[in-house]
C-alpha cells in the first residue's frame, strides 16, 4: 500500500536528498526491485541537479499515492520550462533502461511547473500463470459437465459466445493502433539513440537482419513440419502473381482501412513511413512526436488492462471448445509445444556455440556466465525481472563496455526477439492446421515478412503477445477463436521464450562489439 503524502520544499542541495528519500520509500512500498530503485534515484538526483543550476530557490512539491489502484509519484518545480531529459545523454540512456522496469520518468510542463511523473508497476499477488491454470481447469470441468445436459449446453453457449465476441472485439480494437504506434515510436526513438554512432546503427541493422533471416529459415522448416497444399492448378505463374499482388497491397489505399481490417503489413508500413518522416523532420514536428509517444503510452496501458481479463477470455474460449467436437484437432496444439520448446533451447545453444568459436572461449564458460540471467527469465517469464542481472552479466562477465550495455540491452529487449520469431511462425501454422485454414506457399512466403515485422513490433507489456496474435491471425484468415488458444499456449511457452531471447541478445551484443574491437576479452575469458 502506497502512503499518500504531499510535501513542499525549496529547491536546494538538501532538498534533493529529501526528495530522493521520499522516492525510495514510495518505490519500496510499490514493491520495486532494489537495483531499479537505486537507478531511478540516481536519475532523479541528476535531473534535480540540472534544475538546481537554473532554478535554485524555486518551490518544489512532491505528491505520492494511488489513483484507481495504481501507484504514482509526481515532483513539480516552479519556473520556466526546462526538460532535463531531452538533452542529457546520460539521462536518455538511463531512461531506456528504466523503461524496461516500468519506472521511467515522464516530463511535462503545466501551469508554470516542471513536472516529473512516475507510475511504478503494481506487483500482482497472483501471477498470470496460476490464473490461467485455474481458468483452464474450470473450463474443462464445467464444459465437461455441460456436455451431459443438452439444455444447459445450449443456454451456456448463448451466454458465453457473446461475451467472448465482446472481449475479442475490444482486443482487436486496441491491437491495430498498438502495432502501428509501436513501430512508429520505435523508429522515432532511434533519434534519441543518435549518440551511439556507428556501433549503434550497425547493431540495430544486424539485429533486424537476424530476425528476417530466422523468419525465412522457419518458413523453410515449416514446409517439413506442416502439410503445405498448393492452390488448384498449381501454376508457378499464378502463385507468383498472387504473391506479387500481396506485396503491392502492403501500401494501403487509405489510412483508415488498415486499422479496421487489422492488416499487419499495412500497419507496419504506415508505422515505418510516419516514424521515418518524423525522424527526418526532427524539431519541426515536436508536438506530433510527443502526441504519438503519449498515444503509444495510452494504448499500451489499455492493452495491459485488457491483459488482466485474458484468463477469463481463455476460460470462455476453452469452455466453448469443450462444448464442441474438438478432439480431432488437438494434435496441432501438441505439435506447437513439441516444436517450439526444443526450438528455443536449440536456438540459445546455437548462439552460444557460434560465440564460443568466434570469440575463442569455452562454451561451458559462456553457459556458466549466462546461466543466472537465463534461469531468472526461465522461472519468471519476465525480461524486466532479469534486467538487472542481464546488465551485470554483460558488463562484468562478458566484457561489454558499460556505455554499450546501457543502450544495447534495453533496446535489444524491445526489438530483438528471435525466440518470438519461432513461436509466431509455428503458432500461425499450428492454428491454421487446427482450424483447417490451407497452408499454401503464398502463406509461407508472406509469413516471412509478417512474422519478422510483428516479432519486433510486439510491445514488452502484459497482453503484448495477444495483440500480435490478433493482427497475425487476421492477416492470414485464422478465426478469432484461435487467439484464446494461442494465449493459453503462449502462457506456457513464454517462460522458455523469454530465456531464449535474453541469451541470444547477450551473445549478439558481445559478437558485434567484438567485431568492433571493443570487447574486454580478459573479462570474457576470466573463470568464475
Amino acid at each position: 500500500m502506497i502512503s499518500k503524502r504531499s510535501e513542499k520544499f525549496t529547491l536546494s542541495e538538501q532538498t534533493i536528498d529529501m526528495v530522493s528519500e521520499i522516492c525510495v520509500q514510495t518505490l519500496s512500498e510499490a514493491g520495486s526491485d532494489k537495483k531499479d530503485i537505486i537507478r531511478i534515484r540516481l536519475s532523479l538526483e541528476e535531473i534535480l541537479g540540472v534544475w538546481l543550476e537554473s532554478l535554485r530557490g524555486a518551490s518544489v512539491q512532491v505528491d505520492c499515492g494511488q489513483k484507481f489502484g495504481r501507484a504514482f509519484m509526481k515532483i513539480s518545480v516552479d519556473g520556466p520550462a526546462m526538460d532535463a531529459l531531452e538533452d542529457n545523454e546520460a539521462l536518455i540512456l538511463s531512461g531506456h533502461m528504466l523503461s524496461q522496469a516500468g519506472l521511467s520518468f515522464v516530463y511535462a510542463y503545466n501551469n508554470g511547473k516542471n513536472c516529473l511523473i512516475c507510475n511504478p508497476r503494481k506487483k500482482s499477488s497472483i501471477g498470470q500463470m496460476p490464473r490461467l491454470i485455474c481458468a483452464v481447469i474450470l473450463a474443462v470441468v464445467l464444459g465437461s459437465a455441460a456436455r451431459l445436459f443438452p439444455a444447459i449446453r445450449a443456454a451456456s453457449l448463448a451466454v458465453t459466445q457473446p461475451l467472448f465476441n465482446m472481449i475479442l472485439g475490444a482486443i482487436r480494437a486496441v491491437s491495430s493502433p498498438l502495432v502501428f504506434l509501436a513501430v512508429c515510436c520505435g523508429i522515432i526513438s532511434i533519434g534519441d539513440l543518435a549518440m551511439v554512432g556507428k556501433i549503434g546503427r550497425r547493431l540495430i541493422l544486424k539485429m533486424i537482419a537476424d530476425i528476417f533471416i530466422l523468419s525465412a529459415v522457419m518458413a523453410l522448416l515449416n514446409c517439413l513440419l506442416f502439410p503445405v497444399t498448393a492452390d488448384a492448378g498449381n501454376e508457378v505463374s499464378g502463385n507468383f502473381s498472387k504473391i506479387y499482388q500481396m506485396v503491392l497491397e502492403i501500401v494501403p489505399s487509405d489510412i483508415v482501412s488498415p486499422f479496421i481490417n487489422g492488416n499487419a503489413l499495412q500497419l507496419v508500413f504506415m508505422g515505418i513511413c510516419v516514424g521515418a518522416a518524423l525522424l527526418v523532420m526532427g524539431e519541426r514536428v515536436t508536438a506530433m512526436h510527443n502526441a504519438l509517444m503519449q498515444a503509444n503510452e495510452a494504448v499500451q496501458f489499455l492493452m495491459a488492462a485488457l491483459g488482466k481479463v485474458i484468463p477469463f477470455f481463455v476460460f470462455l474460449s476453452l469452455f466453448d471448445l469443450m462444448l464442441s467436437d474438438f478432439g480431432s484437432g488437438l494434435s496441432s496444439l501438441v505439435k506447437v509445444f513439441v516444436i517450439t520448446i526444443p526450438g528455443f533451447l536449440l536456438l540459445a545453444l546455437f548462439y552460444v556455440f557460434v560465440a564460443a568459436v568466434r570469440l575463442k572461449v569455452s562454451p561451458i564458460l559462456l553457459i556458466k556466465k549466462m546461466l543466472p540471467t537465463y534461469m531468472i527469465a526461465l522461472t519468471t517469464a519476465s525480461s524486466a525481472a532479469a534486467f538487472s542481472t542481464n546488465l551485470e552479466t554483460c558488463e562484468r562477465k562478458l566484457g561489454i563496455p558499460k556505455r554499450v550495455v546501457d543502450f544495447a540491452i534495453p533496446l535489444g529487449q524491445v526489438i530483438y526477439k528471435p525466440g518470438f520469431v519461432i513461436e509466431l511462425s509455428v503458432m500461425l501454422l499450428g492454428m491454421a492446421e487446427y482450424y483447417s485454414v490451407p497452408i499454401t506457399p503464398q502463406l509461407l512466403i508472406m509469413s516471412i515478412l509478417v512474422v519478422g515485422f510483428l516479432s519486433m513490433a510486439a510491445p514488452p507489456i502484459p497482453g503484448g503477445a495477444i495483440s500480435v496474435f490478433t493482427v497475425l491471425f487476421v492477416q492470414f484468415g485464422v478465426p478469432g477463436e484461435a487467439i484464446a488458444l494461442a494465449a493459453t499456449v503462449n502462457a506456457v511457452l513464454d517462460f522458455f521464450l523469454t530465456a531464449a531471447n535474453l541469451a541470444c541478445l547477450q551473445v549478439k551484443v558481445a559478437l558485434e562489439i567484438h567485431g568492433a574491437g571493443m570487447l574486454d576479452e580478459k573479462k570474457l575469458k576470466k573463470s568464475i
